[in-house]
This record gives C-alpha cells, structure tokens and sequence, in this order.
C-alpha cells in the first residue's frame, strides 16, 4: 500500500520511493500488475514512476523473465553505502564464537539518524532461533539495541531524541532510565521488550563514531530458552570474548 507523502515533502517522490522499494525487498523481478496492486496506484500512474526510475537507473526491465529489478546505479550507490558498514565484517569473528557458545542469534546493530540498521548478523545454530535479516533497519529508539546505541548521549541530546521519538515505539516508557543503566554496566537485557517472547542482550561497543560508540552488539532468542537468568549467565562469557578481541564494553 502506497505511503503518505510526508510533510513538506513530495506525494510524486514519495510514490517512487515505495515503488523502488517494492522492487529492492524481491529477490525476482516485479511485474508491473503486481507493483501496482502492492502501492495501492494504477497501471498508468505506477509504470510513470518506474519509468522515471528506470531512466534515473535505479531500476531496469528484465527482458526474460519480465517484471522490473534493481539497475546498475542503485547497486553501484549500494555498494558504496555498505561499504561505509566494513565495521560489520570486522565484528563477524567475535560474532561467531559467541554464537559458539550461546547457540543464539548475534547482530550488530549501528545508528544511522534515528534509526538503526543490523550490519551484520551470523545467526543462531538451534532449530527455533531468532531470525534477524541483515540490513533490517528499526526505530532507533526501539529494542535492548535502541537502549545502548543511545546510552552515550549527553542528556540534552537524549532528551532531543526522546521528543522527536514520541509515538514512533511502543517500549519507551523506562527508555531514560534503561539507557543511564547501560552507562553504569555496558549492557542492557530484556525479554519481550521490543518483541514477544524474545530475549535480548545488548552490549556497547565504544569507538570512533560520532557518540564515541562504534554500535551495538546484541544477542536474542526464543524466551523459552533465552531467559533473563540465562543472559545474565552468558554475559561475563559474552564480555571477556568481546574484551579478548579489543570490542570492549565499557561506555
């Protein structure tokens, strides 16, 4: 279904950016029928838009198959922009050992704006895991992540970020307090917070970023198994693999 246009911004762009969108989540090309029916707009009006990103090229016709893909510039901006994430790559080895051991799903999760994007994710090795897709982008207010992603704000800039936030999450009513807990003990850890009956421990990691933290590393799974006590039993583990490899946790 088409997105309102947003305020002051332009009904026509906003269009084509949900039709890109459409396209960009398909691994297989987009009819044109189908594109329409997905945005909520006509043939007419969504082939104008597909056909102006077609000649911006962002998009392209398949000839084989039919529908509508993604075109060499939008892969080649991509590229670029996830080259700016190499920090994902460079966690992937620590990510690994601690699945090792805890069997869950680990992410690393960085801010971008007011929202956060999972950069990398080796996910977890039991039957029933947390699923989280990489480039999986969220409210950055939201989640144990949203907790310590903004725990090294200053408290002018927390307070900002809570106002422009009012209204875009549902799990920020302890949202200050949570974050001051991370500054004292370098994690956070909830169950259900974000999502029903999933676990979630988050840690910062400092570094050069803008806040002086490189982003967050979080590990979730199914409650049943991922409980409060059983996080909290895996967090010294977590924590010297992480000091091990020089992604310290301090805040």
């Amino acid at each position: 279904m088409a997105t309102s246009p947003s305020t002051g911004g332009s009904q026509t762009v906003d269009r084509a950016l949900e039709v890109l969108q459409q396209i960009v989540q398909d691994d297989a090309p987009v009819p044109l029928d189908e594109l329409a029916g997905r945005v909520g707009l006509s043939r007419t009006v969504t082939y104008r838009l597909v056909r102006s990103l077609e000649n911006a090229g962002f998009v392209e016709r398949e000839p084989r198959l039919g529908g509508y893909t993604v075109a060499a510039t939008f892969v080649s901006m991509s590229i670029r922009t996830a080259n700016r994430f190499n920090v994902g790559r460079l966690m992937r080895p620590v990510m690994d050992k601690i699945v090792a051991f805890t069997g869950e799903t680990t992410s690393f999760q960085v801010r971008n704006g007011m929202k956060r994007v999972a950069v990398e994710v080796a996910q977890g090795v039991h039957t029933i895991r947390r699923v989280i897709p990489v480039g999986e982008v969220l409210p950055l207010c939201s989640g144990e992540s949203g907790r310590v992603l903004c725990s090294t704000l200053s408290d002018a800039d927390l307070d900002s970020l809570l106002i422009e936030a009012a209204g875009t999450s549902h799990d920020m009513a302890h949202f200050r307090e949570d974050t001051i807990s991370v500054r004292e003990t370098g994690y956070f850890l909830a169950v259900g917070l974000r999502t029903p009956d999933v676990g979630a421990i988050s840690f910062a990691i400092p570094g050069p970023g803008p806040d002086g933290l490189l982003g967050a590393l979080t590990v979730s799974g199914p409650a049943h198994r991922w409980t409060a006590d059983a996080m909290a039993a895996a967090a010294p583990q977590i924590r010297n693999v992480l000091q091990a490899s020089n992604a310290t946790t301090t805040t």
